[in-house]
């Protein structure tokens, strides 16, 4: 069982647009009947089938993915050990802004402004993912990514961590 084959991002970048389109497609039509994604789009009063008007495209960025402007980037990187669909909870996540910002009643805190984690909106879209993250590859995966990204985001204290990890895994059953 050794680490997946890379795919190098230079041949990554040449992949044409319209298998990227299906990739993204895939995307769409598994968050469409997903719980999680179906509730967080009720929750902003938005009917789910706009999920296939949802602006998405692959990007060179320094993070997995991000919603800018109303429009969500993935990373190509997310393409490199070839299933995409194993990322598909960054979908819940970015998509959970996407609604933040183009249906929620004002304008959010942008990841840049204070402590990334301390920020409402971000809570929000990781207590999403970490709910789809854990019906699709099981609680301890999720309590993995949250112990990760926490260590990632040099979160200090025992208290601090626990607290943060509580509310990050606070829709994960």
């Amino acid at each position: 069982m050794g680490e997946k084959k890379k795919i190098p991002i230079e041949e990554i970048k040449k992949i044409p647009h319209a298998i990227l389109n299906r990739l993204i497609q895939k995307l769409r039509n598994k968050l469409r009947h997903d719980e999680t994604m179906q509730r967080v789009f009720k929750q902003y009063g938005v009917d789910i089938e706009e999920i296939y008007l949802v602006p998405m495209a692959f990007a060179e960025l320094e993070v997995s993915a991000k919603t800018d402007h109303g429009i969500i980037y993935y990373n190509y990187e997310l393409l490199a050990d070839g299933d995409f669909e194993e990322d598909y909870q960054y979908g819940i996540y970015e998509v959970t802004h996407w609604l933040q910002q183009t249906a929620g009643e004002k304008p959010t805190q942008s990841a840049d402004d204070g402590n990334y984690l301390d920020n409402p909106y971000e809570q929000e879209g990781f207590q999403n993912q970490m709910e789809y993250a854990a019906k699709e590859f099981g609680e301890d995966k999720a309590e993995q990514y949250v112990d990760d990204l926490l260590k990632h985001h040099d979160i200090k204290g025992k208290k601090k961590k626990e607290e943060k990890k509580k509310e990050l895994l606070k829709l994960v059953p």
